[in-house]
């Protein structure tokens, strides 16, 4: 099928599940992936998964200090039943480290120590980040460079662990718009690259999908998929085999947010309700192929949610920016009593303030020197090859 074909058939296929009458289970027939969609079990050696004993969690804190933002990064210890959490450990990264900016560092994800930020909203300047070493390394700038009469470039990235090569990834949506006399935006161009570690730099990649930008939520990171939700679907990355699939989305009208719950499920968290309204939150959960809504609540005094934790447990950040836990068995919220700053963003603004995260010494930089070295053992045997023949 060549490309054009392709693009028709997707189309097709989009145009039939946008227009298909959704009920609390939407089944995976309604939908036609780009590549074939399968679960994995669990990566046993990725240590940073939802529930694992051994994880943390690091909330981030923004505070002014003398004019300059300061990033804390609160490390917070479970207790055994997952119930309580314990202040253990600040780690803090100075405004000054990143370029000026006009929004707060978005986190984009961590995996075995290593943190993933982006210093300004939709700006495109990655950083990695080891809070144990304080090592910051910051990503070599785009592979793709805008067409004539851009004049505005956003991107969407997720980050990622491939356990296969052992790798750090990072996939980037780069959206490209071009301003007409009226001032008014329309899209250009609209591409993928993606970013590994032991090779220092970014490559284009194919999606054989049409993607209607910006992003509806947050992406995560399930079992070595990268997911991201856009207006109709949503679009997933293997970072191992580097393929994208398509997953519908379940019938949410409201603010959407993506997020893994123990390393294995994708869930999504549709909420509704203006700023200080009492707000109706509706987990769904995405198994056997099919979207399910597994718990639906409505709470007082909640902002947004953070992220999941364990089977049971839901964080969300207070009207006061105080840290929340609720307990999706016995419905208890209770406050933390750790706040965040009073500054807020646009209402579009959405990230996760809170990851899982576990300790670690992994260095940043030897992880690129992995990658030297192999391309240096594979330009020798090409060079051999070449004397040879």
């Amino acid at each position: 099928m060549g490309p054009a074909s392709k693009g028709m058939f997707f189309k097709v296929a989009e145009t039939i599940s946008s227009k298909l009458r959704y009920n609390n289970k939407i089944s995976n027939s309604s939908f036609i992936p780009c590549s074939r969609y399968t679960p994995k079990p669990p990566l046993a050696h990725v240590q940073d998964q939802h529930g694992n004993r051994d994880n943390k969690l690091l909330f981030k804190q923004h505070y002014m200090n003398e004019g300059s933002g300061v990033y804390n990064f609160l490390m917070l210890r479970p207790d055994e039943n997952g119930r309580c959490f314990s202040l253990e450990k600040t780690y803090c990264l100075p405004n000054h480290r990143f370029e000026k900016r006009s929004y707060p560092s978005l986190i984009l994800g961590s995996f075995n120590g290593i943190l993933c930020l982006e210093d300004k909203f939709r700006s495109g300047n990655v950083v990695l980040w080891n809070p144990v070493t304080d090592e910051l390394k910051s990503l070599p700038p785009s592979s793709i460079e805008p067409s004539a009469g851009v004049t505005k470039t956003l991107y969407s990235t997720g980050f990622g662990f491939d356990a296969r090569s052992g790798d750090y990834k990072v996939l980037r949506s780069v959206h490209h718009k071009s301003e007409t006399c009226n001032g008014q935006f329309y899209e250009s161009t609209h591409q993928f690259e993606l970013y590994s570690l032991k090779n220092d730099s970014w490559r284009p990649i194919l999606n054989p999908v049409d993607v209607v930008f910006p992003p509806l939520g947050l992406q995560t990171n399930v079992n070595g998929f990268c997911y991201m939700a856009f207006r109709f679907k949503v679009l997933s990355f293997d970072f191992a085999d580097e393929v994208f699939s398509v997953l519908p989305l379940p019938p949410i009208h409201h603010v959407i947010f993506l997020c893994g719950i123990d390393g294995s499920t994708l869930h999504v968290i549709d909420y509704s309700g203006k700023p200080r309204d009492i707000k109706r939150f509706d987990l769904w959960s995405w198994k056997s192929s099919e979207w399910c809504k597994v718990d639906s609540f409505v709470l007082e005094g909640v902002d947004r949610p953070l992220s999941l934790w364990g089977t049971d447990k839901c964080f969300l950040e207070g009207n006061n920016h105080e840290l929340l836990l609720f307990d999706l068995t016995t419905r208890e919220l209770k406050p933390l009593g750790i706040k965040d700053s009073p500054v807020r963003s646009p209402r579009s603004y959405l990230e996760s303030k809170l990851v899982s995260f576990v300790e670690s010494t992994v260095s940043i930089k030897e992880q690129s020197k992995v990658g030297e070295l192999q391309t240096e053992v594979l330009t020798r045997k090409e060079q051999d090859y070449a004397a040879a023949y």
